[in-house]
Formats: structure tokens, C-alpha cells, sequence
């Protein structure tokens, strides 16, 4: 028996999906950040790792998507360390300094999950991809728009 699952309109644009990871339906079903609040209530619930490593997946693989949208762009460094940036997120830390060069793709997909994106009318992963490295959108190196 099949399951039709109904895919969120933000997902449009993500061009592959996978199978539910093992332990979802015990740790992925309810959000550990409650609705109001910025960040975890306890850093030693099992589903608040579990969480925090689904959005680090979500970060290197919207890393890459963008890459791949326009076949230019570094994944490696940001996506290196996104199990770093998903815990300080997910810890409520929103203001993460990093450099919008080399790390542009993981930047922007950072800034796609916490809806930052949405003031710029960026609300699906199409639209992402298609606003990387545009002069009216998400830049890259500073000196390609120069």
C-alpha cells in the first residue's frame, strides 16, 4: 500500500526525495521548538537531536541544490559545518557571523530555513535557486556584482 504525502509548497523546486529517516515518526513528528519561542527547551531530549540533524541535513542539501541550480558555488565550507550552525540555531542563536563568499550557498539556505528569505518574496526552494548569483537577488562574492 502506497501513502500519498502531500509536499509542503515551500519544497517546490527540491528535486529529490527520500524515504522517512528511521526514528522519525518517534522524533520528528512534534517540533522541539515550541510555537513563540526561539530555541529548544531542553538540550537532552533524544528528538531535539534528532531534529537537529534533520536540519543540518536540510542545510547541505539545499546547499547543494543551489550549487547545482546554476553549477557554481562552494558547498564544501559551509556544508562542513552544519551540524555547528543547526545546533546554535536550534539552541536559538539566529546572528552567526560567517562571510558571504565561499559560504554564499550555505548562507542562503540558512537564511531560506529560518524564512528570512520570505521579506525578499523567496519562499519556495524554486525561487531560490533562481535568485542565486542574480544581480537583483542573492549574490555571490561581492566583487561579482561589483
Amino acid at each position: 500500500m502506497t501513502t500519498a504525502v502531500q509536499t509542503p509548497a515551500f519544497a517546490e523546486g527540491i528535486q529529490y526525495f527520500g524515504e522517512l529517516l528511521p526514528g522519525f515518526d518517534t522524533h520528528g513528528k512534534t517540533p522541539v521548538i515550541a510555537a513563540g519561542q526561539t530555541g529548544i527547551a531542553d538540550a537532552n531530549d533524544p528528538a531535539a537531536a534528532f531534529q537537529t540533524l534533520l536540519y543540518a541535513d536540510a542545510l547541505r542539501y539545499l546547499t547543494l541544490q543551489i550549487c547545482a541550480s546554476k553549477a557554481s558555488g562552494h558547498p564544501g565550507g559551509f556544508a562542513s559545518q552544519a551540524e555547528v550552525y543547526a545546533s546554535l540555531v536550534m539552541l536559538g542563536h539566529k546572528n552567526i557571523l560567517t562571510e558571504v563568499g565561499h559560504h554564499a550557498p550555505g548562507f542562503y539556505s540558512a537564511m531560506f530555513l529560518d524564512r528570512s528569505l520570505e521579506a525578499m518574496g523567496i519562499e519556495t526552494v524554486q525561487q531560490l535557486r533562481d535568485k542565486f548569483r542574480e544581480k537583483d537577488g542573492l549574490i555571490g562574492h561581492l566583487s561579482g556584482f561589483i
